[in-house]
């Protein structure tokens, strides 16, 4: 009986052993104390390219002739591009509509027609063709809205790559000096979240209004164009243990 007695006994040691054992391995690995930090990075970039925002707009008794005018003096206006060197493939439709376009009175409203508005970006890397695109533009009939420094999609990996990290270790350094200001220190890395990765256009130019004010303004922005420093940014959220 006391040789039973004994070895239910080392039976029971053994199994608490064995689950003191398994609450320490997961108390280590996922429970304790940690800090929760946002880390921020913002970059200056020079932009790769400038793009010119074109609209050829036309306004007719019906559709079809709204439709057709604006093919004519978009193919005018591409045409006038291509002579002066720029390439086909640096010029891209943006957005196409037909709409009837209403004019409200206090008697209701009335039809001035169908409105075609065709809007092209033409992409240059050569900021100082700027001036010749929008001359040629105006020349034939269209309008300037934007012209706008940008980044483009090779550039913007790079520096979406460098933000992140940028972003992470802002965020370790808070980390650690928030672990030292309450007497720890820190220990391992548990979550790491890119929350927010962000790159604006610089705006050069915006037409107030379709006029010919406002072409001749995009003529005189062009005259005297620079590339501007563009601003990217990140976010990250990143979860330290500390002891």
């Amino acid at each position: 009986m006391e040789i039973g007695r004994n070895t239910a006994f080392v039976i029971l040691f053994v199994a608490l052993l064995a689950v003191g054992a398994y609450l320490y391995v997961n108390t280590g690995s996922s429970g304790g104390q940690t800090i929760s930090v946002s880390g921020n990075s913002e970059i200056d970039a020079q932009p790769d390219f400038v793009s010119i925002y074109v609209t050829i707009e036309t306004l007719n008794a019906s559709a079809q002739d709204s439709k057709e005018r604006n093919a004519e003096i978009s193919e005018k206006v591409i045409n006038a591009l291509t002579r002066i060197g720029i390439d086909e493939s640096d010029i891209e439709t943006i957005s196409y509509n037909l709409y009837e376009d209403f004019e409200w009175r206090n008697n209701g409203r009335e039809s001035k027609g169908w409105k075609t508005t065709n809007q092209i970006k033409v992409k240059l890397e050569d900021y100082e063709d700027a001036g010749k695109v929008i001359d040629k533009a105006v020349d034939n009939g269209a309008f300037i809205q934007y012209i706008n420094f940008e980044l483009s999609s090779e550039k913007q990996n790079e520096l979406k790559a460098q933000a992140i990290e940028e972003a992470a270790k802002d965020a370790k350094i808070k980390a650690e000096a928030a672990a030292k200001g309450s007497g720890r220190r820190l220990r391992n890395l548990v979550s790491l979240n890119t929350n927010e990765y962000y790159y604006r256009p610089y705006e050069y130019f915006a037409a107030a209004s379709l006029d010919a004010s406002g072409n001749a303004e995009a003529v005189k922005a062009a005259t005297s164009i620079s590339p501007q420093n563009l601003q990217v940014t990140s976010n990250v959220q990143a979860v330290y243990k500390v002891w």
